[in-house]
């Protein structure tokens, strides 16, 4: 069997992307300039608690910002991806699609 051997250095994977809940959260992100908690919870299936401890580990690695505001009596939170983030994003996708390429 004849092969081109690659790289498959899984120790180059970012950690924090590379689970799947934060990972469901940037792509549903970075499909929209912005998206409101609940849209986001029901793009992602998971639960009010999960979700806001993971924005909150993806909001303290500057890969989204969180942005609150009151409507109604009640707050808005609304996620939007960053640039550095959206650079996270990319290099992730292109090292899986690097090592996909068969």
């Amino acid at each position: 069997m004849n092969s081109k051997y690659k790289s498959f250095n899984h120790k180059q994977l970012d950690s924090l992307i590379h689970n799947r809940l934060r990972l469901a959260i940037l792509a549903a992100v970075g499909h929209s300039d912005e998206v409101d908690f609940m849209s986001l919870k029901y793009a992602v299936k998971t639960t009010d608690g999960n979700l806001s401890i993971q924005i909150k580990k993806l909001e303290d690695a500057g890969f989204i910002i969180v942005n609150k505001s009151k409507q109604g009596g009640r707050i808005q939170t609304n996620v939007a991806l960053t640039n550095k983030g959206y650079t996270a994003l990319q290099s992730y996708k292109n090292m899986i699609d690097n090592w996909l390429d068969i």
